[in-house]
């Protein structure tokens, strides 16, 4: 081969080098290119698990990056978090459900900063009251989006709850039986118990906790009847409550810090000068008198209903007929007087209220 022709083949050689490596170049950033948006939209979205683990990418101002996840079952909160580091903008993450409507949204702001989004689980999908955060399905499908521009780093994880917040899903407590041990895992936990009067005999509910709680006390129709009586207003303080009347059932929703530690016991109540029974009740099927025995100046307001009917018998009161009396007895016995005898299935409701002594509720079914 002469000095020119292996001039020449050298050349060649090195042009030929130069778009073969220029080829796997375009090839290669293709391919990466192609990785790294492949989850451009729903229909890509990579599928991650509810454990904890780390999905790491860089975003592009007007590009969506999808991801999809099953929602755990149990009662657990779910927590998606985004780690975003910026130099300029926002970065925002939306949790959405599989119809893709938004069901909420967080961003991060410029800099290093964390965008939380908590969610809890629902399990019958109707009759919680507590909406203030959203709910998601037991193993239903859900998307998280990202948008903006800069690094991040996705986390999804799942936090198991002691006891559940809602009022369909109250745990019963038991007279006498050992206090009851929770904690509030986060600052939005709830926790909620509740406790029916079995009989006749005074009750009295007490919370002990680490740290100041709040406790919301409702009837059986989770309506609020009072917000005081259980607050733990210190560190390492007690509240008691006390309550009465057969049947009659209450719920208590306690919330506070993260971390508080409580127990909740109840306990007949044998003190009747610390706001024992101090109204009590007489009646009788067959009988159509009512004998309420109280405190002067008690406001006693009486019902009374017509066995399974949702109807109610008249009171007489003031030479007048009523199905509802609300009065101030003046005398510590009275007695009430009904238009006819007192039947098997009829429910003799009466509520005594006093300043500075708890709620009495009555409430008797005939037999």
């Amino acid at each position: 081969m002469t000095r020119i022709s292996m001039k020449r083949y050298f050349c060649y050689s090195s042009v030929l080098l130069v778009l073969l490596m220029a080829f796997f170049l375009c090839r290669y950033n293709l391919c990466v290119k192609a990785a790294s948006t492949s989850n451009i939209n729903p229909q890509n979205a990579v599928n991650i698990s509810v454990s904890g683990s780390n999905e790491t990418g860089s975003a592009t101002l007007g590009t969506e990056y999808w991801y999809s996840f099953q929602a755990p079952t149990g009662n657990v909160w779910v927590i998606a978090r985004l780690t975003g580091s910026q130099t300029a903008g926002v970065m925002q993450i939306d949790i959405l459900d599989e119809q893709l409507n938004v069901i909420k949204s967080s961003y991060t702001h410029t800099g290093n900063h964390i965008a939380e989004i908590v969610c809890r689980m629902e399990f019958q999908g109707v009759g919680s009251k507590d909406t203030y955060m959203p709910k998601l399905l037991e193993e239903k499908n859900y998307y998280i989006r990202i948008s903006g521009t800069g690094t991040y780093t996705l986390n999804l994880n799942s936090y198991a709850d002691d006891f559940y917040g809602d009022f369909d899903m109250a745990t019963p407590l038991t007279a006498g039986a050992a206090q009851t041990v929770g904690m509030l895992e986060r600052d939005d936990d709830i926790d909620s118990f509740y406790f029916e009067v079995p009989n006749n005999m005074n009750y009295k509910v007490t919370i002990v906790a680490t740290k100041k709680m709040d406790t919301r006390i409702a009837d059986d129709n989770d309506y609020t009847i009072d917000s005081n009586s259980l607050r733990v207003l210190r560190d390492n303080g007690t509240a008691e409550y006390t309550m009465s009347g057969y049947q009659i059932r209450r719920y208590f929703f306690l919330s506070g810090k993260g971390g508080t530690q409580y127990k909740i016991s109840v306990d007949i109540n044998n003190d009747d000068s610390q706001l024992g029974l101090w109204t009590s009740v007489s009646t009788s099927t067959g009988s159509r008198y009512i004998t309420v025995n109280t405190l002067k100046g008690a406001k006693i307001s009486i019902i009374v209903k017509k066995g399974s009917k949702n109807k109610k018998i008249k009171i007489k009161y003031k030479k007048k007929k009523k199905t509802k009396i609300s009065l101030t007895q003046k005398k510590t016995t009275q007695t009430y007087t009904l238009t006819r005898n007192l039947k098997p299935g009829d429910v003799v409701i009466v509520t005594a209220t006093k300043k500075r002594y708890k709620e009495f509720n009555y409430k008797k079914k005939c037999k």
